[in-house]
């Protein structure tokens, strides 16, 4: 029952995660054909800030209630953990429109942020209203009316923003896309759960949520700032035009692997705090996902690692040359990233959240800024993708580390999880490169599909088991 909830979950969630994937890029790939690099680059200034915010909106609430066992016991503290949420969320959005976003014009001398980072932190003040509505359904695993009222406001979002963007917006269009995602959702939430807050606070229940949330939030917020603090860096030293090519190659590398396996985290990880006490479960949900993320993101990596000039080129045009090793070499970084990739949710799941505060905090005080700044100093971009490179290695000998004594998780287990997908990608790169030796037709859509075929065809082979059984569980 568990397993078809969560492939079911699974099912939902990816849904979820198509039209979103689908309406983002699709605003990304026009703005980016509309605006020139250093234009572009001003989004990545703004997206440090709203992130850092992002990550703290919650105050790490509904992780915490996600996180609980009983129902009864967490159903009385909803009304609490809401009030709180709302609260926080409203003074964070008069800091970033009154502190954050005059500093941040002042620090990269661009006026005009003024006006963007305030409009854009009209998010972060909708984002707490959804809080409780997204824990019920996350607890009863219904990925489903989550899936629709998230795809409807894409949906609607999208549509405008894209408008917008033909109509010469400009980054108004990503701006305008990221607040109706925000406020369009909150009708449909409202109406998937039918919960509303009674007008009470407890503060029993806050210090309850609040010991939880705070080590969550805490991490979430750090590892925020410090995986956010490369476009700072970036934007400050190297200058906006380089800064947007930067955010073009992150966004098809980490920000795709943080949406696809995001899907997988966000189902799993009210599965790992049911079972925190059945460690060999644990063990084999953790293999399940890093098997499923390596069949589904791994193909996608090893192509624009070996395809990026064609990619970027194609889709973007000539002005967006500098962006192609950057590609590369993030897309290498993500590959490194999910040999351990959904270890902090399992950290977190166990009841464990001061654990992963110290690992993100080490790894990156000690190892990602360091080479960060020695990077960027001396190799420019190239630099600062080789710096993530370095970290994503250091976070998955951690990770390895920390499993090996929470789980029993052996390396070995973990190779065994993604050596068939290996195998395939080899195979597959080997028919392109021929094909194209032997043929004239080099259009990237055409090798693209020929990728695309002839992976699809070996992977099945090699993961056939495990392919049927997700389709069979699907349907």
């Amino acid at each position: 029952m568990e397993t078809k909830k969560i492939i079911s979950g699974v099912k939902w969630a990816g849904v979820q995660l198509v039209f979103d994937t689908l309406f983002r890029f699709s605003i990304r790939l026009i703005l980016a054909r509309l605006l020139l690099p250093d234009q572009f680059g001003l989004i990545g200034m703004c997206t440090v800030f709203i992130a850092v915010a992002g990550a703290a909106s919650e105050l790490g609430v509904g992780e915490a209630l996600i996180q609980k066992k009983e129902n009864l016991e967490v159903e009385a503290m909803y009304s609490t953990a809401f009030w709180t949420a709302v609260a926080w969320g409203f003074g964070l959005f008069i800091l970033m429109s009154f502190v954050v976003g005059p500093f941040a014009a002042y620090f990269y001398e661009q006026p005009i942020l003024l006006k963007i980072i305030p409009a854009l932190s009209i998010g972060i003040f909708l984002k707490p209203f959804t809080t409780i509505h997204m824990v019920i359904l996350t607890r009863e695993m219904d990925f489903k009316k989550i899936a629709k009222a998230y795809n409807s406001a894409s949906f609607i979002a999208g549509v405008i923003a894209i408008s917008c963007a033909f109509l010469n917006f400009g980054v108004w269009a990503l701006v305008i896309n990221s607040v109706l995602a925000s406020s369009l959702a909150l009708p449909f939430l409202y109406k998937a759960t039918n919960w509303k807050p009674a007008f009470e606070w407890k503060k029993l229940h806050f210090k309850k949520i609040f010991s939880f949330g705070a080590f969550s939030s805490g991490t979430r917020i750090f590892s925020t700032i410090t995986y956010n603090i490369d476009n700072l860096m970036i934007g400050k030293v190297l200058g906006a035009s380089y800064l947007g090519a930067y955010t073009l190659s992150f966004s098809l590398t980490e920000n795709l692997r943080q949406m696809i396996s995001g899907v997988l985290n966000k189902v799993m990880y009210p599965v790992f705090g049911k079972n925190q006490d059945d460690k060999e479960k644990l063990k084999q949900y953790f293999l399940k996902i890093v098997n499923l993320n390596a069949i589904l993101i791994y193909p996608l990596m090893v192509f624009f690692a070996i395809f990026a000039k064609d990619i970027i080129l194609f889709l973007f045009g000539n002005k967006w040359e500098m962006a192609i090793m950057p590609l590369r070499i993030l897309s290498i970084a993500m590959m490194i990233h999910l040999l351990v990739n959904s270890f902090t949710s399992i950290i977190r799941g166990i009841g464990k959240p001061q654990l992963e505060l110290k690992i993100i905090m080490g790894l990156n005080l000690f190892v990602f800024l360091p080479a960060l700044y020695f990077g960027i100093t001396y190799y420019g971009l190239i630099g600062a993708t080789l710096a993530v490179v370095l970290h994503k290695i250091a976070l998955v000998i951690s990770g390895l580390i920390v499993l090996k004594k929470e789980i029993q998780l052996k390396v070995s287990e973990v190779f065994q999880a993604v050596w068939r997908t290996f195998v395939s990608l080899t195979i597959c790169i080997t028919i392109i490169f021929l094909f194209k030796q032997y043929t004239n037709l080099s259009h990237i859509l055409i090798i693209g599909g020929i990728y695309g075929l002839s992976y699809g065809l070996v992977i099945y082979q090699m993961e056939k088991r495990s392919i049927e059984s997700i389709i069979k569980n699907i349907r």
